[in-house]
């Protein structure tokens, strides 16, 4: 099978590569899907209901000790360990199998920050250019979502309403009107009403896996490419090396499955559509594109800043849909820009004992009349935070761990800036005035100093006009080779505020329009 030649093979069966993969087969197109992970069907995700990790937010099923071993040091830089496999997914589908379903745009200032603010990078493209994809994205995934003043500049209309406020969110509006603030209903790729053959969303709160398929999986993409006859999927397959000649064109790609055979894939063109981590792992194993020391530099996430409180005159229900939808993005842009990075509020009513177990060390009987007095009366606020882009910050190999191949395992550090941390501050700041406003007592950060990561991973294959400072061009193609892309969220040059996802999608459908039409012509 792997012995055949594909005119498209493309690394990791994620929503990047779902799309791409679809794209082409639809027009006809000889693809491979080489996915690290294993398949897991809708009908069996009721079962993984049963081994879910309150604490990490991970279902067993995807990791593989031997094939996802990693090392981290961002302790000694940011003091609070980056756990990868917290939130790590490996699977046909990859992290969109349980992915909370935000699905927003970057804001036009994302692609321009250098020229509008004086810090990161800007974009080799811009805002305008990838609309059209973004609308594309929405529409091929299925979106909901409800216009408001602060959004991106759209085309088109969403394809399915946004989800209403709830009673407990409705409670915001009058503090945010005093406060001059204003609040949406988020877009989630979730359906508020029957699209694309997926029913409407049935509120079992279980949105990390979604029983119902409501949401949306890649995997959906990925067997409608393989439906067509034109894409060839090959799960549990490890890819390792990348072959380029002397004149920068692939000549193909070594893979091992997990139960050890080797296999050489040739195509006439190559996309690495895995994650920030693993793409930049890829290209390093295969001392490719990194002829300026870029490949893996500039890891940027979302820190999440978090802060909660307890209001003692009111009763909430929390987790009675699964996910909340109240935003803002009145901090987005602002009077400090200059100082400081992008940020997004978002609001929430669930508590989970078991967090504060974790951090506070509450147990038994301590634990349970902690739990008694703070369920329904929680009221907490995630700030999602744009991370700069930083050289120190970055993916290696770490030559003294090996995974069960032998090869040389990813190296971890995360390391923030003096914006970053500006931004952070400003960022608890902001939601302790809004909790304070609200009522609430007790106010706190939740976790050390209230940062936890949602497993964002950006920035390692940077996108670039200049060769010496990026890793891929403005088409996603490596830098001094010929047939070698990388699509991805490894390719931002910036992160700004938003959840990454639907920029994911956006990039990976212009992609497939460069390949389809320049293989044409």
């Amino acid at each position: 099978m792997a012995a055949d030649r594909y005119e498209l093979c493309i690394i990791g069966a994620g929503i990047a590569g779902a799309l791409l993969a679809v794209t082409a087969a639809r027009q006809g197109r000889k693809v491979l899907l080489v996915e690290a992970g294993n398949r897991f069907p809708l009908e069996g995700r009721r079962q993984l209901l049963r081994r879910y990790d309150t604490l990490g937010g991970l279902y067993v099923p995807w990791q593989h000790p031997g094939r996802d071993r990693y090392v981290d040091s961002s302790g000694q830089s940011i003091g609070y360990p980056y756990e990868l496999e917290r939130y790590r997914a490996k699977g046909v589908g990859g992290s969109t199998l349980h992915w909370g379903g935000r699905a927003q745009r970057l804001m036009p200032s994302d692609f321009r920050t250098a020229s509008t603010y004086g810090l990161g990078t800007d974009w080799p493209l811009s805002y305008d250019e990838l609309e059209p994809y973004y609308c594309a994205a929405e529409w091929e995934i299925g979106v909901s979502g409800s216009p408001h003043t602060l959004q991106a500049p759209r085309s088109r209309d969403f394809p399915m309403p946004g989800f209403p406020f709830s009673p407990d969110e409705r409670m915001w509006l009058p503090i945010a009107q005093k406060m001059d603030i204003e609040l949406y209903s988020a877009p989630f790729a979730i359906n508020s009403m029957p699209y694309a053959g997926r029913t409407s969303c049935k509120a079992y709160s279980a949105c990390n896996i979604c029983p119902s398929g409501a949401r949306y999986c890649a995997d959906i993409h990925v067997a409608e490419a393989e439906k067509t006859g034109n894409c060839v999927l090959l799960t549990e397959t490890v890819a390792r090396r990348i072959d380029l000649n002397a004149s920068g064109t692939v000549t193909r790609i070594h893979a091992t499955t997990l139960d050890g055979r080797d296999l050489e894939v040739q195509a006439d063109r190559y996309v690495i559509a895995a994650h920030g981590v693993e793409s930049a792992r890829l290209l390093l194993l295969s001392k490719c594109g990194n002829h300026s020391d870029q490949v893996g530099r500039n890891f940027m996430e979302h820190p999440f800043i978090k802060a909660a409180g307890y209001v003692p005159t009111r009763q909430f229900y929390p987790d009675v849909v699964g996910f909340e939808r109240l935003e803002s993005m009145s901090f987005y842009e602002g009077k400090d820009r200059q100082k400081r990075g992008a940020f997004k509020l978002e609001f929430e009513f669930s508590y989970d004992p078991l967090r504060d177990m974790e951090f506070d060390h509450l147990w038994g009987d301590a634990l349970a009349r902690h739990d008694q007095k703070l369920f329904g009366h929680w009221l907490g606020i995630n700030v999602e935070t744009e991370m700069q882009g930083n050289a120190d910050s970055r993916v290696t190999l770490d030559s003294k761990a090996k995974d069960m191949f032998g090869d040389p395992v990813p190296h971890l550090r995360i390391a923030f800036c003096d914006t970053d941390i500006r931004t952070q501050r400003r960022a608890l700041q902001v939601a302790t005035e809004l909790l304070q406003a609200a009522g609430a007592q007790d106010i706190r950060p939740i976790g050390p100093n209230g940062l936890s990561f949602p497993a964002h991973h950006m920035g390692t294959c940077r996108m670039s006009k200049d060769p010496d400072a990026g890793v891929v061009d403005r088409d996603c193609r490596v830098h001094g080779t010929s047939n070698l892309y990388v699509v991805g969220s490894s390719v931002y040059p910036t992160g700004g505020g938003c959840n990454p996802t639907l920029t994911i999608a956006a990039l990976s459908l212009r992609l497939a329009d460069h390949l389809l039409q320049s293989n044409a012509s």
